[in-house]
C-alpha cells in the first residue's frame, strides 16, 4: 500500500514533463521565423579628403561585426576585446601613420566594441578613418 502513496505524485510529474516537451515541440514548429535580411542598416565609410561611400546592408545579424563581415566590408584581427578592424572596403589603416577606424552611430560615439554593438532596423553607422592615438 505504500507504493500507492507515491504513485499519484510520480504520475503528476511525468504528465507535467510530457506536457512541457509537447509544448516545446509545438512552439518550435509554429514560432515566427525571420526572413532573410530582416534588418536594413546603412554603413557610411568616411575617409578624409575622399568622397564618403554608403552601403545599405540587409541582415539578420544581432551585432554590427556580424553584419559588416557578412557584407565583406571589413577585415581585422580578433583581439582580447573582440574584432579589431584594420581594413574597411579595401582601405587598410596604416599603423605607421597612427590611422585607425572609429565607429559612430548617427554621429554619436559608440562605447561598445564592434562585436558588442547591437543593431536594429534603420540604424545608420559611420566608420571613419581617424589619424592619431
Amino acid at each position: 500500500m505504500k507504493s500507492n502513496k507515491y504513485f499519484k505524485p510520480v504520475l503528476a510529474v511525468i504528465v507535467l514533463a510530457l506536457l512541457v516537451v509537447i509544448m516545446s515541440l509545438v512552439y518550435n514548429q509554429f514560432k515566427p521565423g525571420t526572413s532573410k535580411g530582416s534588418k536594413e542598416i546603412v554603413v557610411e565609410v568616411v575617409i578624409p579628403e575622399e568622397e564618403s561611400k554608403e552601403f545599405t546592408l540587409h541582415t539578420d545579424a544581432e551585432f554590427l561585426s556580424q553584419a559588416l563581415e557578412e557584407a565583406s566590408l571589413v577585415k581585422g584581427s580578433v583581439e582580447d576585446y573582440g574584432l579589431f578592424i584594420t581594413e574597411v572596403n579595401g582601405r587598410v589603416a596604416d599603423e605607421a601613420k597612427q590611422e585607425w577606424w572609429c565607429i559612430t552611430k548617427g554621429g554619436e560615439d559608440v562605447y561598445t566594441g564592434v562585436d558588442l554593438t547591437p543593431i536594429a532596423d534603420g540604424d545608420h553607422y559611420e566608420i571613419t578613418l581617424t589619424v592619431g592615438y
